[in-house]
């Protein structure tokens, strides 16, 4: 038993290594500031540290190896989560489900920075897809993101999705595409019982956004349109396992499990469509 001892309190001394080093780091100054930050400015150092940790390549998921620029203009507070492959969990594992293994193109309205787009592409899982996103800056980071991970030549960007949208995805087989949609509300004007009409082959995922003005009148209106045209269900929430990850053992509970927070207002809905052909 004795002859273990060495090997015990070896093995006792790399699992606090880290702990000790970062608490070495830690001044009364640093620990006084943290102590007066509001969640969402505590998400985002959070979110930064795990950056640079992992040097901005998702180390975890189905998205493994996607490199991301730091200086996106959007989700600062979610590269933790995006790096750690939990980010909005629920839609990666739809996404690489044994349902939709053959398709063949991804749809991203509402692209931001490009993760699932550019991800979707790089992870081998589609061969081409197209964004549209309203801000031009969104674009610009897309087309930076799409090039430093290899996939320039097969994503096209497009400004904002109206109505029409459609008509920019004729060149697609639909029975072999999936569209996401996460149009912070605009999805009830982008959907109307003609755009969804011309979309009853395609597979769509929407993230539903409660907090618009006239939510639930837009909202049945929309169900009436989408039921008469696809199958309607809904994804559910996941699971996050934190315990997987020994890069977060030295992290205080609270910054651990902020990671899995998304700042959001209440539990989301992921409303899948799918044809009835």
């Amino acid at each position: 038993m004795n002859e273990k001892l060495p090997d015990l309190i070896e093995g006792e001394r790399i699992f606090f290594q880290k702990v000790f080093e970062r608490q070495s780091r830690a001044t009364m100054q640093m620990r006084e500031q943290w102590r007066a930050e509001t969640i969402l400015q505590r998400r985002r150092r959070v979110s930064s540290e795990i950056y640079d940790l992992l040097g901005g390549v998702v180390r975890y998921g189905p998205f493994k190896g996607l490199s991301l620029a730091k200086n996106n203009w959007w989700g600062g507070g979610d590269f933790g989560s995006m790096l750690l492959g939990l980010y909005e969990k629920e839609i990666l594992d739809f996404l690489f489900s044994e349902r939709l293994a053959g398709f063949e193109s991804f749809v991203d309205v509402g692209a931001a920075d490009g993760y699932y787009a550019i991800g979707m592409l790089r992870s081998g899982r589609v061969k081409n897809a197209v964004c549209f996103e309203l801000s031009e800056e969104g674009q610009r980071t897309i087309a930076s993101n799409a090039q430093s991970n290899s996939v320039s030549d097969r994503i096209e960007i497009f400004g904002a999705a109206d109505r029409l949208f459609y008509e920019k995805l004729s060149h697609l087989d639909l029975a072999k595409t999936v569209v996401l949609v996460d149009a912070e509300g605009a999805e009830f004007e982008i959907f109307d019982h003609d755009s969804l009409a011309a979309l009853k082959q395609a597979t769509i995922v929407i993230e539903i956004h409660n907090w618009v003005e006239d939510f639930w009148d837009k909202y049945t209106r929309f169900l009436t349109s989408a039921a008469a045209l696809f199958n309607v269900e809904f994804i559910a929430p996941a699971v996050r396992d934190l315990t997987q990850f020994p890069e977060l053992n030295d992290f205080t509970d609270d910054n651990r499990y902020l990671i899995c927070s998304e700042g959001r207002p209440n539990v989301m809905r992921f409303m899948v469509l799918t044809s009835r052909g």
